[in-house]
């Protein structure tokens, strides 16, 4: 069967191909949209930062940790800032968390804890500067000669006047302000909740909610430290640190808890005391402390206590008594020392006299470097002292002198190469030779290295075939006792000598010993350093705290050497001894006018307490106002005290302490936690004397 042929013709495919669609066209306007208006934003953040060129700052950064960042203006994007970095009026200033800023805004100084969000702006008046708190907290402290700033939280306008120190936080319940000392006003209230204008004086506390109430709650006014304070260690001793604070709302018997911590949430403790009325005293290591003054679980008041290694740098290059030589023209000198944390720059100065009475370089130099081509032949002293911020309490020092010596050689010769081991050692490292004949006694070196001996040594003859030297081997230097995070009972260390032991595997011909506060202990200064210690070192009295040490050693075979790491230790706190018991009076005893009429005096009594020699009574009457002192005792060995004078004593209630104590060679080496015993006298007032009528008549 033949089949038909289709007529049908198929039809052709639709060609898609070079067809531009509507779809595609909106899209390329969308992105041409979005170029313009990045290109747009872009060219205004950079005119914005042109114009920041022209505009007076209103203040610097003068200290800054971990991520603080500034958004000028409208801008949108953040930027960090570092130290020394300029604020303007109008930024949005926020510190990240576990990070702090210091500003310096017309010589006020501001502390801007971590979650802290402000804003800078001009006041009212065009004459100071107006910040405002959103969220967080601020400490304030306006004792240079500038303008006064003024605070904004939560609508509430306060203004502070010379000498004021404060501190204030924001957030989500509310606000609270606390003046350290001087005066603050709150001028105005923004959005109208009614509260009065009214100042708070040094000393006090105000807490206001969401709705403008003021809120009646304990607390604590911590007058001594600020709040945020920056101290600089120059001494090996630890700060001493004197807390005083006022108490708002709390009863004359609610005891109060000081704890310091290493971070910020409390979970290493360094210290913490229990049973404070008033006021405490600690010593701090360099480091950042976090305080906190506590009732129970409640917290009244915190801070932070910067302490800075302010010790003078160590010098480094050109070595001690160095000897440098030239013919033509005089070499480049670069100056080198140690970096001192937290220091903002160094002061260098050189001097042909060891009085520096006369100076031939003075620079300030943010580097720990410095180079100079000036100095001509002749013995040349030089020292350095860092320069901290404003914000730290004390000052630093120039460090101990150093002197070198440059030669020049006749003209044509040349500098006579250094080649051997012993000029090179002569050129870099301390010697006692060819001193200057004006060097004071303070700057004679003393000799680290001793003077290689040069030995007569016959060279046998070669052999056929030559063996290959032995490859020399580091020695090891190991750290014995105490062991690593060993915990050490503090009177133990305080009582008796902690024993330190080394082993090295080479020939040691020069060491030192170091104990340090600092986490490396070579580097900075030492609290203890002996040189060419034996292999057992025995130290006396080490005070509470975490020690680190370390041994570094010089071996005959020119190998310098210490331990793969520092050993770590902690000689725990002075356990306090406890309050004496079984006393008289009882606790409330009651004391009537017929027993009083009975007594010759009042003997107070206690039971010994173990480990105690001496013991120190102190006898208060309660009043309205607090305790008032109505006598005390310095430590005595009695376990008594008898009080004769009963006229001192009134009607009412009275508590008397007895604090039990170890001392040795006239000093409290073991503090107690004091008893605290209560008594009362009850007896009516005297009742006035009143005359009747006599009767008598007056006649003519």
């Amino acid at each position: 069967m033949q089949m038909k042929k289709s007529t049908k013709s198929a039809k052709p495919h639709k060609q898609t191909k070079g067809v531009f669609r509507l779809a595609d066209f909106l899209i390329t306007i969308f992105f041409l949209s979005l170029a313009s208006a990045g290109i747009a934003l872009f060219r205004q953040d950079l005119l914005q930062t042109f114009s920041l060129q022209n505009r007076e700052p209103a203040g610097i950064v003068i200290i800054k940790k971990n991520v603080v960042q500034r958004r000028l203006g409208d801008r949108v994007l953040w930027e960090r800032l570092s130290n020394e970095s300029p604020v303007y009026p109008g930024d949005l200033i926020r510190v990240a968390e576990i990070s702090f800023a210091s500003l310096d805004i017309e010589s006020n100084d501001i502390e801007l804890d971590e979650n802290t969000l402000i804003r800078i702006s001009r006041s009212p008046d065009g004459e100071g500067f107006h910040i405002e708190l959103s969220s967080g907290n601020i400490s304030f402290s306006s004792v240079g000669a500038g303008k006064n700033v003024s605070l904004e939280l939560n609508g509430q306008v306060i203004q502070t006047g010379f000498g004021t120190v404060m501190s204030a936080s924001a957030g989500e319940k509310g606000m609270s302000v606390q003046v350290s000392s001087g005066t603050a006003r709150i001028t105005e209230n923004r959005n109208n909740r009614g509260l009065p204008s009214r100042e708070v004086s040094s000393g006090e506390r105000i807490a206001i909610d969401l709705n403008g109430k003021e809120l009646n709650e304990k607390a604590t006014v911590v007058t001594r430290p600020n709040p945020n304070t920056w101290y600089l260690k120059s001494t090996r001793e630890p700060v001493p640190v004197d807390f005083e604070w006022n108490r708002i709302n709390l009863s004359p018997g609610e005891k109060l808890r000081l704890e310091i911590a290493a971070d910020r949430n409390f979970n290493n403790i360094y210290r913490e005391i229990d049973g404070l009325d008033r006021q405490a005293h600690v010593s701090l290591e360099t480091g950042s402390w976090y305080w906190r003054l506590s009732f129970g679980k409640t917290v009244l008041s915190d801070g932070r206590i910067t302490v800075a290694d302010g010790a003078v740098p160590q010098l480094t290059s050109p070595a001690l008594n160095s000897l440098f030589r030239y013919s033509d023209e005089p070499p480049v000198f670069t100056f080198q020392w140690a970096k001192a944390e937290d220091a903002v720059s160094y002061i260098l100065e050189v001097s042909k006299s060891p009085d520096f009475s006369s100076l031939q370089i003075r620079a300030q130099i943010a580097s720990v470097n410095y180079s100079d081509s000036s100095l001509g032949a002749g013995t040349w002293y030089w020292r350095v002292k860092p320069v901290f911020p404003a914000v730290f309490s004390g000052s630093p020092s120039f460090s101990q002198p150093a002197f070198f010596r440059i030669e020049q050689t006749s003209a044509g010769q040349a500098a006579p190469e250094q080649n051997s081991l012993e000029e090179w050692l002569a050129a870099v490292v301390p010697s006692n030779k060819n001193l200057p004949p004006d060097l004071p006694p303070e700057l004679v070196p003393v000799e680290l290295i001793p003077e290689p001996k040069l030995e007569t040594r016959i060279e046998p003859k070669p052999e056929p075939k030559p063996q290959p030297k032995p490859e020399r081997v580091r020695p090891e230097l190991r750290l014995l006792l105490p062991e690593q995070r060993a915990r050490l009972n503090g009177l133990t260390a305080l009582r008796q000598q902690t024993i330190f032991t080394w082993e090295c595997s080479g020939s040691v011909v020069r060491s030192r010993f170091v104990l340090s506060r600092n986490p490396n202990p070579l580097q900075g200064r030492a609290a203890v350093e002996i040189q060419n210690p034996p292999r057992t070192i025995r130290l006396d009295n080490l005070d509470e705290g975490v020690w680190y040490w370390d041994i570094e050693a010089r071996t005959a075979d020119g190998f310098t050497v210490s331990a793969p790491a520092p050993r770590q230790f902690q000689v725990l706190p002075i356990p306090l001894l406890p309050p004496p018991e079984n006393v008289s009076p009882r606790a409330r005893q009651r004391y009537g006018l017929e027993e009083l009429r009975s007594m010759k005096n009042i003997v107070f009594e206690w039971k010994t307490v173990q480990g105690a020699n001496a013991y120190i009574f102190t006898l208060y009457q309660q009043t309205e106002n607090g305790r008032r002192q109505i006598t005390g005792t310095d430590p005595v060995n009695s376990t008594s005290y008898v009080l004769d004078d009963l006229k001192v004593l009134d009607n009412g209630t009275f508590i008397w302490q007895v604090e039990a104590v170890n001392r040795r060679n006239g000093v409290n080496e073991q503090r107690g936690r004091a008893g605290e015993y209560s008594f009362i006298l009850d007896f009516p007032p005297p009742v006035p004397v009143q005359i009747e009528d006599t009767g008598i008549l007056y006649g003519n």
